[in-house]
């Protein structure tokens, strides 16, 4: 019982536009055969038979397509399938049909009165036809319509699965880039100096704490990413004191915007490893709100390239793409470099 209770949900709308169809109708059938308003005879009965017999198609043509599909399930269903389903159906209905309103006249004594003529036969058989074209198309394009809506649903959702995987990945690449560029810092300052070393590896660990909690998020507020980004810059102002120099603008603190994680670190880490600032000529970094968010630095280039240059700005752009369906925009030029982020919406956390 409950199952049929689903079921009549789940095509709530359809069956009650077969009922008020039906009565369309009969209303129409009634008047087209009256005269005038004198002669208009309705019976309220009539419009719900009208419904049963567009119900019973509506059944039929869908338990029809479900069997089908069931023998056929490697077959991908098409325009071609659903002719299929309503010819079947149709042949499954004309003879239920006739096999039933024989069976009621000779149970009540009517058979010689109902087909006594083959102009009732014609008429019975011509009205079942209309009947089912009828109802039968009706029942046939929501059927279609009812997959294909289904269909897009389970694509939209294996899409949605298959971003926050990829997204995943990305992020699980830029761990190992965060930790691999730092341990080389903390390398050489092992060499340098001991105690910043020592220093430098007690808050690394601590910020890298953070960094592998956030890695299992898909987004984060602005807030969050940007207090990551202070600490990390003031990470590396353990080596390069006064070398750099990281400047946030105040409407960005206070904007509710969602970022992936590791975005703003990403591009300070960038403009730190493949810039030479000295302390009578820094490196600034900026962060603003402007069309998204933009990072930026005016440009010392070091006498030898970095040879990974572009890959954390490649990733990035690949998250944001799953995000936003938008790439990050680089603009650069000898003297300066910038990166903006399009803006993330918040249903993208869904």
């Amino acid at each position: 019982m409950k199952t049929y209770i689903n079921y009549l949900k789940e095509n709530r709308s359809f069956v009650l536009f077969l009922f008020a169809f039906s009565w369309i109708l009969t209303l129409k059938n009634k008047i087209g055969i009256s005269s005038s308003w004198n002669d208009f005879v309705f019976h309220p009965d009539t419009p719900f038979w009208v419904f049963i017999d567009a119900f019973l198609i509506f059944l039929l043509t869908d338990f029809i397509k479900r069997s089908v599909e069931k023998n056929n399930a490697k077959e991908t269903p098409s325009v071609w399938i659903y002719l299929k389903f309503f010819g079947i159906s149709f042949i499954c209905y004309m003879l239920i049909a006739n096999v039933f309103g024989v069976l009621v006249s000779i149970a009540f004594n009517n058979f010689s009165r109902n087909y006594s003529s083959s102009y009732q036969v014609t008429y019975r058989l011509f009205s079942q036809i209309i009947d089912f074209m009828i109802f039968g198309g009706f029942s046939l394009a929501y059927l279609y319509s009812r997959e294909n809506r289904n269909y897009r649903k389970r694509l939209s959702a294996y899409e949605i699965s298959n971003s926050k995987s990829k997204i995943q990945q990305l992020k699980a690449q830029l761990n190992p880039h965060f930790l691999f560029n730092n341990l080389n810092i903390l390398d050489q300052l092992i060499e340098e100096d001991r105690h910043k070393a020592s220093d430098f590896l007690g808050r690394f660990s601590e910020l890298y704490r953070y960094a592998l909690r956030s890695s299992e998020k898909e987004l984060i507020t602005i807030g969050e990413e940007l207090a990551f980004t202070q600490n990390y810059f003031e990470l590396m102002q353990t080596k390069y004191q006064g070398y750099y120099r990281l400047v946030i603008a105040d409407d960005i603190k206070t904007s509710n915007t969602i970022v992936p994680p590791f975005c703003l670190q990403v591009l300070v880490e960038n403009a730190i490893v493949h810039n030479l600032g000295t302390a009578q000529d820094p490196v600034m970094i900026t962060i603003t709100a402007e069309n998204g968010i933009k990072v930026s630095n005016n440009r010392i280039r070091q006498s030898r390239k970095n040879k990974s240059n572009g890959v954390a700005l490649k990733n990035l752009n690949e998250q944001f793409e799953l995000l936003t369906n938008s790439p990050v925009t680089i603009q650069e030029s000898e003297d300066s470099f910038a990166v903006t982020l399009p803006p993330v919406k918040m249903n993208n956390n869904d």
